[in-house]
């Protein structure tokens, strides 16, 4: 395939996604956008959740590419607030994918390996600003914390495809939780390990 007909047929897929919901929108209602036959796209190696990972690949490339803007918005605080403001800013731009972002979790176990590693490629990517956060006050244990947020992200995520949420609604849902996880300690702060003692950077 083209990279340049390929690019189309996600365009347009997405857009589709988009519009009428990713189950309302078949192989057929793909092809016909772009102009060919279903069997043409499946020669093409691609189902339709193939399609549907290859789109939440390019969405969280666009999100990766935003992060040094989005972390540039985020004024020095505290660990959680730090990661409420982050979080929101990623909601923002998760719910304006709505219909596609909330699918994405239901049809992952379909997916290839390959794009399985990607998307957590991606995933670790997008987590990096909280570990550096966690590192520099002085957290321990951060590969576990990290997944542990990482998954709390989602369900804030949950309140905006199951209730009509908004960024803010998500953040208030996960704020507890966060606030466990991370714990109410100043970015500026360090951790005496041998002291057990939060102390002055």
């Amino acid at each position: 395939m083209s990279d340049a007909l390929k690019d189309q047929l996600l365009q347009s897929a997405k857009r589709l996604f988009l519009t009428h919901g990713y189950d309302a929108v078949g192989m057929r209602d793909i092809a016909k956008a772009v102009g060919l036959q279903p069997v043409q796209v499946y020669r093409l190696d691609l189902s339709k959740s193939d399609i549907l990972a290859e789109i939440i690949i390019e969405l969280n490339e666009a999100q990766i590419r935003q992060l040094p803007e989005l972390r540039a918005r985020i004024s020095d605080a505290s660990l959680v607030e730090m990661v409420c403001a982050y979080f929101h800013e990623l909601y923002v731009l998760d719910i304006q994918y709505l219909p596609i972002r909330s699918v994405g979790a239901a049809y992952g176990w379909l997916w290839s390996g390959t794009y399985e590693e990607k998307i957590i490629s991606q995933v670790m990517q997008l987590l990096q600003p909280v570990v550096e956060w966690m590192r520099e006050a002085g957290l321990t244990q951060i590969e576990a914390r990290g997944f542990g947020i990482w998954s709390v992200y989602y369900v804030g995520f949950r309140r905006a495809v199951v209730n009509g949420g908004n960024a803010d609604d998500c953040i208030q849902m996960i704020r507890p939780t966060l606030e466990v996880l991370l714990g109410k300690v100043r970015h500026t702060e360090r951790c005496d390990c041998n002291t057990n003692k939060v102390a002055p950077s």
